[in-house]
């Protein structure tokens, strides 16, 4: 499996996808299995040329991955391509899926070298949501913002869409992040263990219960629940002196 890291830029909390856990999943999967630099994979006895951002795979192999049926993996590709997130080449040796605008968003830190900074959960990830070529327009909520905000952070972001609206009642200020906070001493570990991003996005509103033999994490979502006992559990094990059982809090 590939190592690394992808951006994911917060305004994918915008989009329509972020509603649905499950969509959410196999979309990030999508990302994950883009190539990052173009490169020939051999099929049969024939090279194919697969693009930068793309990945060839096919319908029965995403079936058996996201373990749900045919015509389900054909149909969220198929509405994933109508709204110009991806596009599709198929063919009698598979599917080629390319995810759209990926050089824009993916270009800034792919040549970077490790910094020393966490990464051991991606916080960024390419953002698709139109055409190449085209700009978005700035009343549909997608995933990506246009190509002239990407080097921007979240306050820039927001005074260029404030500009010359002085004097407009009822302005909307940019919203601001809840401060930190340490429930349990174990969140506090937890925080000086991994990033703020990392304590934030995975284990800030996790409960945290001490049994007698385990430690109990207790998340929102699916989503929350996979990556932390894929990405962090074994270290968690190890950081906390128990064994951490991840479970989803009942509703």
């Amino acid at each position: 499996m590939a190592e690394g890291w992808i951006k994911l830029h917060r305004a994918i909390r915008k989009n329509w996808i972020w509603e649905d856990a499950q969509k959410l999943k196999w979309w990030l999967d999508i990302l994950l299995q883009a190539n990052h630099q173009e490169r020939k994979i051999l099929i049969g006895n024939e090279l194919i040329l697969v693009e930068r951002g793309s990945f060839h795979t096919s319908i029965i192999k995403l079936s058996e991955r996201w373990k749900v049926d045919r015509k389900t993996v054909k149909r969220f590709l198929e509405l994933l391509q109508n709204d110009n997130m991806i596009s599709l080449k198929t063919s009698k040796k598979g599917t080629t899926i390319k995810v759209s605008n990926y050089k824009d968003f993916q270009a800034i830190s792919d040549d970077k070298k490790d910094n020393g900074e966490d990464n051991e959960v991606p916080t960024h990830a390419p953002t698709v949501g139109t055409t190449e070529g085209t700009t978005p327009s700035p009343d549909k909520s997608q995933i990506s913002p246009n190509k002239r905000d990407t080097n921007k952070n979240d306050k820039e972001l927001y005074k260029n869409e404030e500009e010359g609206k002085e004097g407009e009642e009822g302005k909307e200020k940019p919203p601001s992040l809840p401060p930190l906070s340490f429930p349990t001493p174990y969140h506090e570990t937890i925080f000086n263990q991994w990033s703020e991003n990392t304590y934030r996005t995975w284990f800030m509103h996790t409960e945290i219960e001490d049994k007698e033999n385990e430690i109990v994490m207790l998340v929102g979502y699916e989503l929350a629940k996979e990556i932390i006992e894929t990405k962090f559990k074994e270290q968690l094990d190890i950081l906390l002196g128990k064994k951490v059982v991840v479970r989803l809090k009942e509703i």
